[in-house]
């Protein structure tokens, strides 16, 4: 096993992954990084000071990331000062750096290999093949043709007249063009698809194009037609395609697979970051199964995704959706909903499902501009049964009952049921009279009160004309509603607070629309203030 090959299996170790990681994310200071870099590299603290204060940004460098590089030019065989005389390939990734090596290796440079030549790499595949010979970075007497068309497993034919005045990148792609026609059988219109749409697999070396394919063919089950329709794959980390059995073996309880069958782009995700991601979900309570649907969520960095979850918890309207089926798209696309959310109570839109505050701009406008202020039936009867634990029909069946029931955000009956459970009645005492989530707290508070006053003093309630010494906690909710429904002649307005006026609950809500709309908040994005000023 040559070093290259050790660095790469001892890179991928799950431990030393999670020693390197535990390191800060970036230096403190100059004097934090210098005695960082000074072990490494083996150089005194003053000269690694002052080696750091002339370049700065090597100390937003991630510690973690600098030692596995610092590793890495070694495994090159790399001197301390040729490391010291390149610091700028410090801020490319490592696997850009290994596939430019690879790159160089397979484009025959042996002796010139060095951290030099992995600085000027771009400058040096443009250059013509004689230019190369000439300035001794290849052998002179190099088969340039014969060194391409070895790297290759399957016979490989680029039908050019060849002469030295061509460029390496050129022949490069000539290669690839021909090695990808040939393996997955394209004609000339994927061909032409290929180099519009995923022009940089020019940049990939030999090795990891047909690896990738190898894996993608042999390994994941992906057919031709599945490859070709989905061409960026040949961007992918063979390495990480590869881990992905180990570290995330399935989701929500599928095959790793099978889910990359379903959704190809999930094998373009780091597995690390997939697994920290999944993580958190169990962490939170929320189930998988929404990654499935929505999979855009595992593009997101870990801290972002985590971010966002706290943010649910601390967010009322948010909150009570978090064991909605569809709150993985709440945390995709959290942003733009937190905007939306902000602009539909600046309208005095009380109700916002999952759906409206995370859809397409389209959808949000026209539901703005319909003006309509009312739930989504799906949202409030998955609520329904998420708290009452019950997965029939019956307490939906029972809300529907109250003419208005669609115009109370679950937002308010959250925080009515909270209120009622710490008052001291049961969820079967709210079950049995559901309808009461829908009435201000204010109101149920002020009949309730009378009610149990009038049960501790044990005399009759002036309005009702009723003892209530013997009634149960269920009954006394049921009386409750009843108060507050006859103060409205039982027309259900009830639940309406004082300061919404509907003359008819079924109409829409009279929005005055601010011009910023169609370009700015229904995109999930706040106006700037001179567009605001402007409106």
């Amino acid at each position: 096993m040559n070093k290259l090959s050790l660095f790469r299996t001892l890179l991928s170790n799950k431990l030393l992954l999670n020693r390197l990681s535990s390191s800060e994310t970036r230096f403190a200071n100059l004097f934090d990084a210098s005695k960082f870099f000074c072990p490494l590299l083996d150089v005194n603290e003053p000269a690694m000071y002052r080696y750091l204060a002339k370049h700065k940004y090597l100390i937003d460098l991630d510690p973690a990331d600098v030692r596995r590089k610092i590793a890495y030019f070694k495994c090159l065989n790399a001197t301390t000062e040729e490391i010291l005389q390149q610091p700028t390939l410090f801020t490319l990734h490592l696997i850009t750096l290994e596939n430019r090596t690879t790159i160089l290796r397979e484009c025959g440079f042996v002796e010139t290999l060095n951290l030099m030549a992995l600085s000027k790499y771009i400058t040096i595949v443009r250059q013509k093949i004689k230019a190369l010979k000439n300035n001794k970075l290849i052998p002179p007497d190099l088969n340039v043709m014969e060194q391409l068309s070895k790297q290759f497993e399957i016979e490989v034919k680029v039908n050019i007249d060849f002469n030295e005045e061509m460029h390496l990148q050129t022949l490069r792609e000539l290669f690839i063009n021909a090695y990808i026609r040939e393996r997955l059988q394209l004609n000339d219109e994927e061909i032409n698809k290929l180099w519009k749409s995923y022009s940089k697999i020019k940049h990939k070396s030999f090795g990891h194009t047909q690896r990738v394919v190898d894996i993608l063919e042999h390994d994941l089950k992906f057919s031709r037609d599945k490859i070709v329709r989905n061409l960026y794959l040949l961007h992918a980390d063979p390495e990480n395609l590869l881990r992905y059995q180990e570290v995330v073996p399935s989701i929500a309880g599928l095959d790793i697979k099978e889910v990359m069958l379903k959704q190809p782009k999930i094998a373009m995700i780091p597995c690390d970051s997939v697994k920290q991601i999944l993580g958190y979900f169990r962490e939170f309570g929320i189930g998988e199964a929404g990654v499935l649907k929505y999979s855009t969520v595992l593009t997101l960095s870990p801290n972002t995704v985590l971010a966002r979850m706290e943010q649910l918890q601390k967010t009322k309207e948010f909150e009570v959706l978090s064991k909605h089926p569809r709150i993985t798209k709440l945390i995709a696309y959290q942003t733009k909903a937190a905007i939306r959310l902000d602009y539909l109570q600046q309208l005095k839109v009380r109700c916002a499902s999952l759906n409206v505050l995370a859809s397409h701009s389209q959808n949000f406008e026209k539901y703005i501009r319909d003006g309509y202020d009312r739930n989504n039936v799906k949202d409030v009867a998955h609520y329904l049964k998420m708290v009452f634990q019950r997965q029939d029909n019956e307490v939906v069946e029972q809300l529907k009952r109250h003419p208005n029931w669609f115009h109370v955000p679950t937002v308010q009956m959250q925080e009515t049921l909270d209120h009622l459970k710490g008052t001291g009645f049961s969820m079967n005492d709210i079950y049995e009279n559901v309808q009461l989530l829908l009435y201000p707290l204010s109101r149920i508070n002020h009949k309730l009160g009378k009610l149990l006053e009038c049960k501790r003093a044990k005399k009759k309630h002036d309005e009702l004309g009723i003892e209530l010494t013997s009634v149960t906690p269920t009954q006394m909710l049921s009386l409750c509603l009843y108060a507050i429904e006859l103060d409205f002649h039982f027309t259900g307005d009830g639940i309406w607070p004082e300061q919404v006026q509907h003359s008819d609950s079924s109409t829409g809500t009279n929005i005055e629309l601010p011009k910023s709309l169609s370009k700015d908040y229904k995109f999930g994005k706040k106006p700037s203030a001179q567009k605001k000023m402007s409106t």
